[in-house]
């Protein structure tokens, strides 16, 4: 998995050097609905598949760096809610939990139309804001008593498209899975952030410039 990212950066980064084109300078925001869960494997090595998601919210601001054949690096910053909730000898089990997010990534849109189709992959690192598990009428902070790591990382896979409003705005959607690759257990059991958001945004368009490198 790490190796594929790796040659998927690689390549993408040797077209970038490359390329001769007129580049743009966006800033981004986005918001939407994230529908989280956990890939659950317990200390015998059998994986829990009984988990149902929990619904929450996110947002980012970002800043993207496009050439006009398609190719575009994007950053960004923000916060999501993850967890997940299960039903152990008739009672409920609930995680909630709230990340603040960086990620980095690369992507290809096509340029042919007025609604742009595209899709970037960005590896993210995460941090946990605060984290709670409800067992029945108890609630317990899981970040102070270290049953969970505070970190996270994993990538960001997302196939979104873009319709421009003018030259400078343009609106995107996108659906954004999101596959962790940390284990987040302090035991010998093992949980993965795994999930999905559909997220609505705006582009703006800050800089024009020519960019041109030898081949």
């Amino acid at each position: 998995m790490n190796f594929n990212l790796f040659n998927f950066i690689f390549f993408f980064l040797s077209l970038f050097l490359t390329s001769s084109s007129i580049a743009q300078s966006r800033v981004t925001f986005d918001a939407g609905q994230v529908f989280s869960n956990y890939k659950f494997i317990d200390a015998e090595g059998n994986t829990e598949k009984n988990f149902t998601n929990n619904i929450g919210g996110c947002f980012s601001l970002g800043y993207q760096y496009a050439l006009n054949n398609g190719l575009f690096i994007r950053a960004n910053i923000g916060m999501r809610k993850a967890g997940a909730s299960i039903i152990i000898n008739e009672t409920n089990v609930t995680w909630n939990v709230q990340y603040a997010d960086a990620n980095l990534g690369l992507g290809y849109m096509v340029n042919k139309w007025r609604v742009k189709p595209y899709i970037s992959a960005s590896p993210y690192f995460g941090y946990i804001l605060n984290a709670y598990q409800t067992i029945g009428p108890d609630t317990y902070d899981i970040k102070k008593n270290k049953s969970l790591k505070t970190s996270d990382y994993g990538v960001f896979f997302s196939p979104g498209f873009k319709v421009d409003l003018s030259n400078v705005i343009a609106f995107y959607a996108e659906y954004k899975y999101i596959l962790g690759l940390q284990n987040l257990e302090s035991s010998e059991q093992k949980s993965f952030n795994r999930g999905f958001s559909i997220n609505l945004g705006i582009s703006v368009t800050i800089i024009r410039y020519n960019y041109i490198t030898s081949q």
